[in-house]
């Protein structure tokens, strides 16, 4: 089946009179369904990667729970905002969230939501506030969703504890004869290990709980509209249990480093603090009010966490041989994990500022 035919699949209005590829995402395939009909909005499709996300069905589910949960909450706030603020997933024209066609491949479409502007990365603190505020404003709407109701879409996605098993098997085994290189980012990782496993046993204690969380807090993941403030977060694909430390540090990790994610050049690399309080800021102002103590406490090591557990998964793809990272040469993962491993240092460096910071947001 063509694009067209599987655009015809979907319940849509109006009538599609070009469709034409959309975006630069980096696991999904979109495609933007232009409307002739002024009554009507365009439309996004969208391939899912059932090779990335193995339960499709499942990860539909939880999209369907959490943009209607959303969408009544944006009624309630800003009803004249409706749709605009919210995620709208279109049916297939079989009444399901999805098509799957003969090849086996997921497809889904939503209501494109016109006007916006798009940040792949900023310097710009008053960006970073506005992305963080959408991103707490999400996590404030999603509050009262209880996070048993939304299904596991990646296991252990955020799982410091195994990732530093993982670690340790890819030691032990080092099957592509690297570990003789990476001697002191090992020792790095193994010193710092019970810090960095703070956020876990808060969480296994029952001292954080468990929230309907994103996952991938990337400053990309919100639409803004053309006066730059943050209109709705998007990309729901990782949404499932998780703490909302998750969404924190994701963020602060992409957004907050002066230099690339695979920088070579390490002096370029810091943790910018303008951005990191714009973050921070943005992300309290939405959620002050819903977390607890310890939860804002534990925002100070989720910021060092996610570049470090970013590392670690990294570190283990070069002692595997570079079997789930795209790589660019022999070194790469090498250069990701020193660059990410740098950013955890630089905040480790800062944290009596990063910790003030929080304290005065708090």
């Amino acid at each position: 089946m063509d694009v067209k035919d599987i655009a015809g699949q979907f319940a849509t209005e109006g009538t599609i009179v070009e469709i034409k590829a959309h975006g630069g995402g980096h696991i999904n395939d979109s495609y933007r369904l232009v409307n002739a009909s002024a009554d009507h909005s365009d439309y996004l499709l969208q391939r899912v990667n059932h090779f990335v996300f193995k339960d499709v069905p499942l990860l539909m589910q939880n999209m369907v729970l959490v943009t209607d949960h959303v969408r009544a909450k944006t009624l309630m706030e800003s009803p004249g905002e409706v749709g605009r603020r919210n995620l709208t997933i279109i049916p297939a024209r079989d009444g399901t969230s999805y098509y799957k066609d003969p090849d086996g491949n997921f497809w889904r479409v939503l209501t494109f939501i016109g006007g916006h502007l798009v940040f792949d990365s900023t310097t710009d603190p008053a960006i970073a506030y506005e992305g963080a505020l959408t991103f707490g404003a999400f996590s404030r709407m999603l509050n009262d969703l209880p996070a048993d109701k939304v299904g596991t879409v990646i296991p252990d996605f955020h799982n410091m504890k195994w990732r530093l098993t993982q670690l340790g098997q890819s030691i032990r085994k080092d099957v592509a004869g690297r570990l003789k290189e990476v001697k002191k980012e090992v020792d790095y990782v193994e010193s710092r290990s019970k810090m960095m496993l703070t956020i876990h046993e808060l969480g296994e204690k029952g001292e954080i709980p468990l929230r309907v969380t994103h996952n991938d807090t990337k400053i990309s993941n919100v639409l803004f509209d053309k006066d730059k403030k943050g209109l709705c977060v998007i990309d729901l694909d990782t949404i499932q249990p998780g703490w909302v430390t998750s969404d924190f540090g994701d963020g602060i990790r992409t957004l907050t480093n002066t230099g690339e994610e695979d920088d070579p050049d390490l002096d370029r690399i810091t943790m910018d603090l303008e951005l990191y309080e714009a973050f921070a800021s943005g992300f309290l102002d939405s959620t002050r009010d819903i977390l607890s103590a310890t939860e804002k406490d534990a925002l100070l090591y989720a910021g060092l966490l996610f570049p470090y557990m970013q590392a670690v998964r990294f570190l283990i793809d070069y002692l595997d041989g570079d079997i789930y990272y795209k790589v660019k040469d022999p070194k790469h993962n090498l250069v990701r994990t020193r660059a990410q491993l740098k950013l955890t240092q630089d905040g480790e460096a800062k944290m009596d500022q990063l910790r003030a910071i929080i304290k005065k947001l708090s």
